[in-house]
């Protein structure tokens, strides 16, 4: 995993192309602020297995959500999903970006809209 680096400079930089007036003070204030706030979600990295159920779209991966084997899982980032194919061989998953399902089943609360 590549690790993406910015420095304060170019951070006040770019706030301050939105708000040209922007005390640099303040901006260091809310840079500090924001790492307080992101220094109180625990991160960590792990594997789980859920079973898959014919034609169930969504899955509970709340943070009182389990895997397979009764673990609790707590996830707050997914990075990859691959489902095991019928010869045994697992298969990824392709990411959606745009937030919007590849497809759905009948208990979708999502409508799909016919083309106009």
């Amino acid at each position: 995993m590549e690790v993406h680096s910015i420095t304060v400079k170019q951070i006040i930089s770019r706030v301050r192309q939105v708000f040209p007036d922007a005390p640099e003070a303040y901006i260091i204030s809310l840079i500090n602020d924001s790492l307080v706030d992101l220094g109180t979600y625990s991160q960590k990295a792990m594997s789980a297995k859920l079973d898959v159920v014919a034609d169930q779209t969504f899955y509970d991966i709340s943070d009182s959500g389990k895997d397979s084997s009764g673990n609790e899982m707590g996830i707050n980032k997914i990075y990859r999903v691959d489902i095991m194919d019928d010869d045994g061989d697992y298969v990824r998953i392709p990411r959606v970006l745009d937030g919007e399902p590849l497809i759905y089943d009948m208990t979708s609360e999502s409508a799909i809209k016919e083309p106009s």
